[in-house]
């Protein structure tokens, strides 16, 4: 940054400033100073604050270094909040069609002459079904809210409410730029 080094040269000598003298008025060491003003070095956005105090000079904002790391986790944010709306997505619709958890219950019942037994599975087997020798009949159904499915249930909402704010959020940093 050649343009700035003779700046700050100008700067100082306008003052009629020593090196030293302007070094501990900006609040930096001497050396850095020089590497500043021979082009070697290029400041950070807190230098040239210092800069700008001491100077007074506001023109220092053209030689505030341009970081590309925050552009490239900008331009992956639509992506991964689109990976994480679908991945929300798909597992509310499991939890709440039961699929990782079911929450139906269902009861059937066998009885010969002495024999009583009761069968309670999560599987619908049909009005009657036959399991051996053994003639089991529906007598009920009942509904079990399942701890697992609401905490699904809640996780992929909030999940999917960050996807959308991630989302606007790049959209937003993209329509700012231009």
């Amino acid at each position: 940054m050649q343009s700035l080094g003779k700046e700050l040269k100008r700067l100082r000598s306008d003052k009629k400033w020593t090196q030293a003298f302007a070094a501990r008025e900006i609040g930096i060491q001497q050396s850095y100073l020089s590497k500043l003003e021979n082009g070697q070095f290029i400041p950070s956005p807190e230098v040239i604050e210092k800069l700008k105090r001491c100077y007074g000079e506001a023109c220092f904002d053209c030689y505030l270094p341009v970081t590309t790391s925050t552009k490239v986790p900008l331009k992956k944010l639509p992506i991964l909040s689109f990976t994480l709306l679908i991945i929300s997505l798909m597992v509310w619709l499991c939890a709440t069609y039961e699929i990782f958890y079911a929450e139906t219950y269902f009861t059937y019942q066998a009885k010969q002459e002495d024999f009583l037994a009761f069968n309670v599975t999560q599987q619908y087997q049909g009005e009657r079904f036959i399991e051996g020798d053994v003639t089991y009949q529906i007598v009920g159904e009942r509904q079990v809210s399942r701890i697992e499915n609401r905490f699904l249930i809640v996780t992929s909402t909030v999940c999917i409410l960050l996807s959308i704010v991630a989302a606007l959020l790049s959209q937003s940093h993209r329509f700012g730029k231009l």
